[in-house]
């Protein structure tokens, strides 16, 4: 059943199945012969939610955007088989597993409109293949990223300075200060984090987030390391260095950045995983609709619209709603310190507002140059 991994919730599949069949076992046992048939059971209000909560229905999911769709597939499929039992009795569970079994391998294929088009098969390689998927997804590293890509700048700072005779570690184990000092004096004079980094003032790596975050998935990606209480280059690092392999230096970093580094680190939010295990999803919006600049806000209804769960996630509080948190940690997370921190994406500052400034989005030429997807 691992093909319904996204069209069906665990506790759908498992309703599912339990709709498909309700006979005894101790009658099957013993009346070997007899046909089975499909009752279905609907979702009463106070029965377990669907969704895999735990609450009861109608304290959950029940009235909720999003519960339809949610319930609709497993609605859908218990039709096809109520219609296919009423024509033909299965003879088995056997009969019954195949023909569900071939009836959600093509419902997996069908494109959603909640997934922008894609179907829930593609949506799979892109949440749980991104980098074992060659023939949908491609990455390539024949190219140079632009050296004011926010994570390259750093990286290539941090490796100067490293260079052949490494860098003494502090006690705690953190890049030494007067680095994160003069490295924090470099960035670009509209750059909001340098203002905030010269208010506040550095007093460890930790001051410097961006830093503190290149220094740690650098480490991720097998670059550089600590060696006798300093940071050194890793081998593999000085030959792609030596052979001017920048594009996959760049690839490395995004990958451990992408798969290995917990993006809540940078913000103490709750988790949320859907929003860094969607990354690639996300590229894919800007792929398709980034051409143009659209709102921020553009991204974050697609977002949640394919993955409503993620409302779950974020308790509603007397000054923010949970539409409000989700919004905000995806943007920080997604489009602000992942697609735009990796130069796939450009915002715009459109308005300052007193709790959250508003952004136009756009998709960076390197984008196209670095992903292509086969949909």
């Amino acid at each position: 059943m691992a093909g319904l991994r996204l069209l069906l919730s665990h506790s759908a599949r498992a309703q599912l199945l339990t709709w498909i069949i309700q006979i005894s076992a101790v009658r099957y046992n013993r009346c070997p012969g007899v046909k089975m048939r499909f009752i279905r059971v609907k979702t009463g209000r106070n029965d377990p939610c669907h969704c895999g909560s735990g609450k009861k229905y109608k304290h959950c999911c029940l009235g909720k955007p999003g519960d339809r769709m949610r319930r609709g597939s497993a609605h859908a499929i218990a039709d096809e088989i109520a219609e296919a039992a009423a024509e033909q009795p299965f003879e088995s569970l056997e009969e019954i597993n195949a023909f569900t079994a071939q009836l959600t391998n093509e419902r997996n294929r069908w494109a959603l409109a909640e997934f922008c088009g894609l179907s829930p098969e593609q949506m799979t390689h892109l949440l749980y293949k991104p980098f074992s998927s060659p023939e949908t997804i491609q990455f390539s590293t024949d190219f140079t990223p632009p050296p004011n890509v926010r994570v390259i700048l750093i990286f290539r700072a941090l490796v100067e300075t490293i260079g052949d005779s490494g860098l003494k570690a502090t006690a705690k184990g953190n890049l030494p200060l007067k680095f994160c000092k003069a490295l924090a004096q470099e960035l670009p004079e509209e750059d909001d984090d340098r203002y905030l980094l010269r208010y506040r003032g550095i007093r460890s790596e930790l001051d410097f987030e961006e830093l503190n975050c290149t220094r740690l998935v650098a480490g991720l990606a097998g670059l550089i390391r600590k060696y006798r209480g300093k940071f050194v280059l890793t081998r593999r690092c000085r030959d792609m260095l030596a052979e001017q392999d920048y594009g996959r230096l760049y690839f490395e970093l995004f990958k451990a950045y992408a798969t290995k580094f917990n993006w809540a680190y940078r913000d103490g939010y709750p988790e949320a995983e859907i929003v860094q295990s969607s990354f690639l999803y996300t590229l894919f919006l800007l792929t398709s609709f980034g051409g143009v600049e659209r709102s921020q806000q553009f991204y974050e209804n697609k977002f949640i619209t394919a993955f409503p769960m993620v409302l779950k996630v974020f308790p509603e509080t007397s000054y923010t709603s949970t539409d409000e948190k989700a919004r905000y940690v995806y943007f920080l997370r997604a489009l602000d310190r992942f697609a735009s921190f990796f130069g796939l994406a450009e915002l715009m500052l459109e308005s300052r507002e007193l709790y959250r400034d508003k952004y136009v989005v756009r998709k960076s030429a390197m984008l196209d140059r670095f992903l292509t997807l086969n949909f």
